[in-house]
């Protein structure tokens, strides 16, 4: 083996390792949040063709604040391996305030 494979192959692991998440985030204009983050593992099979789905029974008024979606580099290397058919995630949300309803808040 040439000199510069033992340089190449532990950056290529290294940034492997460092590059293990990614990250998107869904927040409304002017946050109210009323709850702390909920935080649970979803899935979707055969490239989103079955979804999981939860339902946010805390939330009154089905009110979301923020949505948070993570994925880790173990969760992108299950959809990598998988080729797509299983593509677990982790999702992050949290509850609104109630609307003020006319005549309170003064």
């Amino acid at each position: 083996m040439r000199a510069h494979t033992f340089v190449l192959m532990p950056l290529l692991v290294l940034s492997l390792m460092l590059s293990a998440c990614a990250h998107y985030r869904v927040v409304v204009p002017e946050p109210t949040p009323a709850t702390d983050y909920e935080t649970v593992t979803m899935h979707a099979y055969f490239r989103g063709a079955i979804e999981d789905t939860r339902p946010t029974d805390n939330c009154l008024a089905n009110a979301i604040d923020e949505v948070r979606v993570h994925q880790t580099l173990p969760q992108f290397l299950a959809t990598l391996v998988t080729l797509g058919i299983w593509m677990p995630l982790r999702v992050e949300w949290r509850c609104a305030k109630p609307p003020q309803q006319e005549g309170e808040g003064f």
